[in-house]
């Protein structure tokens, strides 16, 4: 009877255990961590075509990785000034839609000739892999066939195993213009409204995807998020990038990747600008990603992807090539300053030969005749000597 009192009075005090302030308390349910979401995507990869391989580079010891620069292309002639101004490292996209131009024929010979010239120039390569080509375009809110996408991030981390330093997965998908119309580069891609923004749930969702599939190929090079485009808009074109990161982070994206990667631009503004005259938008946003991924808990670096300020007289905010070149340097040194996290910054970009209305042109250290504009020389000048960062050889 004393038992049975006891036991009557124990599920009592559950009871109220359970309830809290009226409302009980929802039953825990096994959930799918958000890196999962879409599972393991069946893989055609056993019966695709690949072009032998072309190139022939021997791995080699490489200088730390701290300053890079973004290359559109990288060929012999863009490889030497890149170390000629003394960065250590290139980030280059390899397009999907060039790599692998039909289901199941994969064509290397671009993607050979940029590792080999890496390779031999001694500079560490970071690899972007977005762009999907037309046939595996689709509607719907994961716009591209995740399955074609899984295997082409698998092919590429197969064949480059040990020769790329980090993958970067996709560009800028709080844009409609990147998510929807991933590979466009005319002005009208960045004001068209059609298309659609990723949920940051279903980005964390690719990204888990390419992780499990480039881990499995190359455990020890480095997954980095896609940098997030710096916007206070909300529209259907646009998600603010501290939202959406903070929405990745909730929905558990710190299990699918190493770096963290962001894009730093400067928008007309000096990098030691008030924050209220640049409207949140600069280089202290550097500042309000690192405090984010304090508040979720989430220790990992950052590399800045994108870092750069146009002399193009366009639709974006711009500076003179003398400007370019003060606050590309200024930059640098507050980064180096001020956000310890931050381990790779990089600079955009490194090309020639385009119109000098091209909205590329605008940012590149190079004029369209491939001399040198002020900011290369400021660079070299900080990196190279100053700071003694150059390349073996180079002085």
């Amino acid at each position: 009877m004393r038992r049975s009192g006891w036991l009557f009075w124990l599920c009592v005090l559950l009871l109220v255990l359970s309830r809290s302030e009226g409302r009980t308390r929802p039953l825990r349910m096994a959930t799918l961590p958000t890196c999962d979401r879409f599972g393991r995507p069946p893989s055609a990869l056993a019966t695709a075509t690949h072009q032998p391989a072309t190139f022939s580079a021997p791995l080699s010891a490489k200088r730390p990785m701290r300053y890079a620069v973004h290359t559109l292309f990288l060929d012999d002639l863009i490889a030497a000034h890149a170390t000629t101004i003394g960065f250590d490292t290139v980030v280059q996209v390899f397009p999907w839609r060039d790599l692998n131009p039909r289901p199941g024929l994969y064509a290397w010979e671009a993607s050979d000739y940029m590792v080999r010239v890496a390779q031999e120039a001694g500079l560490h390569l970071v690899v972007r892999l977005d762009m999907p080509p037309a046939w595996a375009r689709q509607e719907g809110a994961i716009p591209f066939d995740l399955a074609a996408y899984a295997d082409f991030v698998t092919a590429v981390a197969q064949r480059y195993r040990g020769y790329i330093a980090g993958y970067v997965i996709w560009n800028e998908p709080n844009l409609a213009a990147e998510w929807s119309r991933s590979g466009g580069d005319l002005e009208s891609h960045w004001l068209r409204f059609d298309g659609q923004v990723a949920d940051p749930a279903d980005y964390v969702g690719v990204l888990g995807v390419a992780y499990r599939r480039i881990k499995t190929q190359d455990p020890d090079v480095l997954v980095i998020t896609a940098g997030l485009a710096p916007t206070n808009e909300n529209s259907p074109r646009a998600r603010d990038d501290r939202d959406f990161l903070r929405a990745m982070l909730a929905a558990g994206a710190a299990d699918c990747f190493d770096v963290l990667g962001v894009h730093a631009y400067g928008f007309g503004q000096h990098p030691e600008a008030a924050e209220a005259v640049q409207t949140g938008l600069g280089l202290a946003r550097i500042g309000e990603w690192q405090t984010i991924l304090a508040e979720y808990g989430v220790d990992r670096p950052m590399w800045v992807k994108e870092l750069g300020y146009t002399i193009g007289q366009g639709s974006q905010p711009w500076v003179t090539p003398e400007q370019q070149a003060d606050y590309l340097s200024a930059a640098l040194d507050r980064i180096k300053r001020d956000w310890p996290s931050v381990e790779l910054v990089t600079v955009w970009n490194l090309v020639y030969g385009r119109a000098p209305e091209d909205e590329m042109s605008g940012y590149s250290l190079l004029n369209p005749d491939g001399s040198p504009r002020p900011a290369y020389y400021r660079l070299r000048e900080q990196l190279c000597l100053s700071w003694d960062h150059c390349s073996p050889g180079v002085r």
